[in-house]
């Protein structure tokens, strides 16, 4: 077993503490305390970085070149994105909603092993920068996106005990429910954000991405873009805006397979004979 895919357990190991953490919350109705969970996240960050970065070193360029790099830089994003914004925003209680996406996300992969398709390295000079700005900022941007499924999910949880008129425990540790809405508007906002950016990018690349590929990616910046203009507009309750954000990201999940970019070929090429 090679290094990178042993860390990459390790790490994944890591996050399902976080996910064993967050079911048992769940099951007492209640948040739990428990000191271990953080320093689990922070080591299994670490150890995603320490992978992403040996497959980075291993390619000659961003890790993203085939679906399986893809679903752990997503959740490396994600995390990423909780350690820039959880305290900012004082969803603390967001890292109870995080581990686990991130642990489905790493799980799958390494369930999976064909789709870790072996990639040549790049030969030096042939990487084309607007490529791998086109398909990192994509992806950061749906790390964002993924987001916005953990603030809604903690908004609905919310509003449902509130429209009952059950409060548990749960409900007191949560962050208050219009705080909940306003955060995830941000996430959906710098998502989009980010998308837009890697979109137009894309029409900077030496060789144009495949017209399904800038379709699908496309359909999700128009999707996200209607979730923002309806939450703006107040077009609708702020329950089915929260809704609509946390169902929005089965679309970037369905067209993860297209967001690498073409792997670069080999360094040195095979030179075919007369």
């Amino acid at each position: 077993m090679d290094t990178g895919r042993l860390l990459l357990m390790i790490s994944t190991l890591c996050f399902f503490g976080g996910f064993a953490h967050a079911l048992l919350a769940l099951r007492a109705g209640k948040y739990l305390r428990r000191w271990w969970k953080m320093p689990l996240m922070i080591a299994g960050f670490a150890l995603q970085s320490a992978f992403l970065y040996l497959r980075g070193a291993e390619h000659g360029r961003c890790p993203i070149t085939n679906l399986f790099e893809i679903l752990i830089f997503v959740g490396w994003s994600a995390a990423l994105l909780y350690f820039m914004i959880g305290s900012v925003y004082r969803l603390s209680l967001l890292g109870m909603f995080t581990a686990p996406l991130v642990f489905i996300f790493q799980a799958v992969a390494l369930a999976m092993p064909a789709l870790d398709k072996p990639t040549a390295k790049a030969a030096p000079g042939t990487v084309d920068p607007w490529l791998e700005m086109h398909a990192s900022v994509s992806l950061l941007a749906y790390g964002a996106f993924a987001m916005t499924v953990r603030t809604a999910i903690m908004y609905l949880l919310q509003d449902r005990q509130l429209k009952k008129r059950n409060l548990k425990t749960l409900f007191y540790a949560l962050p208050p429910i219009n705080y909940l809405g306003k955060a995830n508007f941000r996430l959906i906002a710098f998502g989009f954000t980010l998308l837009t950016l890697g979109i137009a990018s894309a029409y900077f690349m030496k060789e144009k991405p495949g017209g399904l590929k800038l379709a699908l990616t496309w359909a999700v910046w128009a999707l996200y873009a209607g979730v923002l203009i309806s939450s703006v507009l107040r077009s609708y309750s702020p329950r089915r805006i929260a809704a609509a954000s946390a169902l929005a990201f089965l679309l970037p999940v369905i067209t993860l397979g297209v967001i690498s970019g073409k792997p670069h070929p080999p360094e040195n090429p095979p030179v075919s004979q007369p």
